[in-house]
């Protein structure tokens, strides 16, 4: 028998016969395929488990007949409205009864956002479809310091009009929102109109970087950008005032001046951030996402893809609370404060308590 290749070990483990799994060894490892978005980890799981050399090309073909039953846009909308709530905006333009606005929120999100609803983060995101949709998401903090999503949007354009839909929406699918009491953002006036019509209650917190980048777009001198910088985090009203340089004064006054308030640490003392200063929880987020995103994904499939990237994230952030949670600390404090202190993290405890001393020994 004449082989155009040496009959070695190393040809016969790799071919194709002998990579193929069964039918039993393909069920055991579907959820391993609907939940991994790295092909490495299921090829080492599957050299671990059956000691068989499965290929990228193979990861991807089992991914494709995997995620057939759920390909098309009817069957993924289908899919995630047995999971939440998803709402639709169809536009004639740019074409008639064309699809230009969507949400979509889990049960868990609204569980979630009932738990932590003081502060919300909201932000866009771009290159995440072929479609150019921009991808919204809206976060809360929860008692860890960490960012996590409770709703995603997706729209054709980013107008107020766009944003206000989106933010009605909000308060439809979690059906009260009135206990948010501020919203992180970015400079963009779009967002903050719309925040400001529907949600008159909350305050409006924008993110310091985003300010800072704004001042210096308008000035090359580095003194006047490190000036500009430091008037954002000022910690009294009146260094505000006597910093107020006059190569910067009108323009500070005529675009800045009247919405201090929401710009400047020195003039939101009453305002509730828990330690939100930027919108670096929302931009966090976002990079997470995009790494399992494609341009060349359709509209539908990058809303399905998001779908399983939050149900990944959220489960293991699930796991690392219990695991908290269930870990036992003694601290030196009343023991009518222990319940409220095991709600913090181990940093935030100290903090606390430390402060609670003080006060006692004052």
């Amino acid at each position: 028998m004449v082989h155009n290749h040496p009959c070695s070990r190393v040809y016969m483990q790799n071919d194709p016969w002998y990579r193929r799994l069964t039918v039993e060894e393909k069920e055991n490892i579907e959820p391993l395929l609907q939940q991994s978005h790295s092909s490495d980890e299921i090829i080492m799981h599957v050299k671990e488990k059956y000691n068989k050399d499965i290929t990228r090309i193979d990861v991807k073909n089992m991914k494709a007949a995997v995620n057939k039953g759920i390909s098309s846009r009817r069957d993924i909308f289908e899919f995630l409205k047995s999971r939440g709530k998803l709402m639709e905006y169809y536009s004639d333009e740019p074409i008639r009864n064309s699809l230009t606005r969507i949400c979509f929120a889990t049960y868990e999100q609204m569980e979630l956002y009932k738990q932590f609803p003081e502060v919300v983060g909201i932000d866009s995101t771009y290159n995440t479809n072929k479609g150019k949709y921009s991808l919204f998401q809206l976060l809360v903090t929860d008692n860890f310091g960490r960012g996590r999503p409770v709703l995603f949007a997706w729209t054709r354009k980013e107008f107020k009009r766009d944003v206000v839909w989106i933010l009605d929406c909000f308060r439809q699918i979690m059906e009260d929102t009135s206990k948010t009491e501020s919203f992180i953002m970015d400079c963009a006036q779009a967002e903050i109109a719309a925040v400001k019509l529907t949600h008159r209650q909350a305050h409006i917190v924008l993110c310091s970087f985003h300010v800072c980048r704004a001042f210096c777009r308008k000035t090359r001198n580095p003194i006047v950008k490190n000036y500009l910088c430091r008037l954002v985090q000022c910690k009294r009203r009146s260094e505000v005032i006597s910093r107020l340089d006059a190569n910067v004064s009108q323009y500070l006054q005529r675009r800045w001046m009247h919405r201090r308030e929401l710009w400047a640490a020195c003039f939101r003392d009453n305002v509730l951030t828990f330690g939100n200063d930027t919108n670096n929880r929302v931009e966090s987020s976002h990079k997470q996402m995009k790494r399992f995103l494609q341009r060349s994904d359709s509209l539908h499939k990058s809303m399905l893809k998001v779908y399983k990237w939050h149900k990944r994230s959220f489960s293991i952030i699930q796991q690392e609370a219990n695991i908290a949670q269930s870990r036992c600390f003694t601290y030196p404090c009343s023991q009518s404060l222990i319940p409220i202190i095991r709600l913090l993290t181990p940093y935030a405890a100290r903090k606390v308590i430390r402060e609670y001393q003080l006060r006692r020994w004052a």
